[in-house]
């Protein structure tokens, strides 16, 4: 038994059930048949003992052409047509003569005795090689006087002779029906499955590294159709994590090769300086002092790319945040007094809204989106040049979120227009050696971007009129309050 499962396992679907279907035909015509058969043979006796009763009233059909019951003779019974037996019987039962002519064969039914001899129903009778006969015996009167019996029996060969007839029709024709059905249903489970071997194509082909590849669903509204139409989903999902993740990993390797590259830096700083001292070429206090005092602006170049590296590190985790209404005013107020603390020359100025915009966002992110803009303000321009934090409302449109808008506006040489959206990425420097000597880690406007898309917001670059550049922050405002709450 576990053979053949293992057999009919490895039997294809479309062999299945066409053998399924074929066998369940042949099955219905078996019944069918023998259904028939068992039918038909009750009918055809019935027939046979209706013609024999017939006879009983008309004997004439069964004797010689002309023959006359009142006035019998020989002939008439000598003659009489083969499909019957007809003998003429005497007085004491005796066979006088009948059709046969004399002939000797097993086939030829034995005439019963007198005492079974009955006038008012067929008579059972068979002969030598078992073949089963039915008769009707008629009394032969003459004058008035019973001189003898005519029997007239019919056999039941031909009702076999029909049903072996039936059973040949039927079995030619049922073996055409199941050989018709078979092809049918072969051409049907084909034609079905077609768009199951496109997906079996399709699977291959992914298999062998081609994700593009996608199901034609021709019938949507078909079981393979929905499978279809869901294996497409399944691979666009499974192509954009894939895409996402070569990304990913490009991202990374260009992270950690820019990231080993910035701290490879000061640490041959500190080395070089080290190395120096050690061999005794710093001859006197000032050289000492000039190199600790390198090795320690090195040490807080470290300090500061290691702290923007966890930062991002931080941001990528996408760890949830501690969303609450902030004011954009009081914020870039103590932003302002803060850069305004670190550069005592510098004019940091804010322009409020006198509608007081907020945002939905974490206050220690947003408060280092304007530390960071404003540092980076300060470290791109002269020194002296003015810094405005501007605040604002961003009109509202329809379907879409209410957003409040702050803007750091500087007055210094501007970014050019084609390397504005580079300069959000990692590591990115329209100007390496003056970056260094400012002691940017390259990680601030990436740690910008990375806090706007955190909060579902937008930041961008435009020219400032009058020549600088303009860092524009659209952030999320909070969900108005629904005033029929209370009501």
């Amino acid at each position: 038994m576990t053979r053949f499962a293992d057999r009919w396992a490895d039997v294809s679907l479309r062999a299945k059930i066409t053998g399924v279907t074929v066998f369940i035909l042949f099955l219905g015509l078996i019944v069918a048949g023998v259904g028939t058969l068992s039918v038909l043979r009750p009918i055809l006796a019935s027939t046979q003992t209706s013609t024999l009763l017939q006879l009983r009233n008309d004997p004439t059909e069964a004797l010689a052409r002309g023959a006359d019951v009142t006035d019998l003779t020989r002939n008439d019974v000598l003659g009489a047509p083969r499909v019957y037996y007809v003998a003429l019987l005497g007085a004491d039962g005796s066979l006088q003569y009948d059709n046969t002519r004399g002939e000797q064969s097993a086939a030829i039914p034995e005439v019963p005795p007198p005492s079974l001899l009955n006038h008012d129903r067929p008579i059972p009778m068979s002969s030598p090689d078992g073949t089963e006969w039915q008769a009707i015996a008629l009394p032969i009167s003459e004058n008035g006087v019973v001189r003898g019996t005519l029997l007239i029996a019919v056999s039941s060969g031909f009702i076999n002779q029909v049903l072996a007839q039936y059973v040949v029709i039927f079995t030619a024709f049922g073996i055409a029906v199941i050989l018709l059905g078979a092809a049918l249903t072969r051409l049907l489970v084909t034609a079905t499955f077609l768009p199951l071997a496109e997906v079996e194509q399709t699977a291959l082909e992914i298999s062998r590294g081609d994700y593009s590849k996608r199901i034609m669903v021709s019938s949507p509204h078909t079981e393979v159709g929905h499978l279809g139409e869901s294996l497409n989903v399944m691979l666009d999902r499974l192509d954009g994590s894939l895409e996402d993740r070569a990304r990913t990993i490009e991202r990374m390797r260009r992270f950690i090769g820019d990231a080993s590259h910035e701290l490879r830096t000061p640490l041959v700083s500190v080395r070089g300086y080290a190395e120096l001292y050690r061999m005794g070429a710093l001859q006197d206090d000032e050289q000492v002092g000039q190199a600790m005092e390198r090795i320690e602006k090195e040490a807080i170049r470290m300090t500061s790319l290691v702290e923007d590296l966890l930062a991002l590190a931080r941001l990528d985790e996408r760890r949830p945040l501690e969303l609450a209404p902030l004011s954009l005013n009081r914020l870039a107020h103590d932003a302002a007094l803060d850069a305004r603390a670190q550069a005592p020359d510098r004019e940091v100025s804010v322009v409020e809204d006198a509608a007081a915009p907020e945002v939905l966002g974490d206050e220690h992110k947003v408060r280092q989106l304007m530390t960071n803009l404003i540092g980076n303000a300060m470290r791109h321009t002269p020194e002296g040049s003015p810094i405005e934090v501007v605040v604002s409302a961003v009109p509202p449109e329809e379907g879409r979120r209410a957003m409040a808008r702050f803007e750091i506006v500087d007055h210094g040489e501007g970014i050019p227009e084609q390397i504005r959206e580079k300069i959000f990425g990692r590591f990115w420097r329209a100007d390496t050696s003056r970056n260094r000597e400012t002691g940017g880690s390259g990680l601030g406007l990436a740690i910008v971007k990375s806090i706007v898309d955190a909060h579902g917001g937008t930041v961008d670059v435009h020219e400032t009129p009058g020549g600088g550049a303009t860092f524009r922050i659209d952030l999320p405002a909070p969900e108005p309050a629904d005033d029929t709450a209370g009501a």
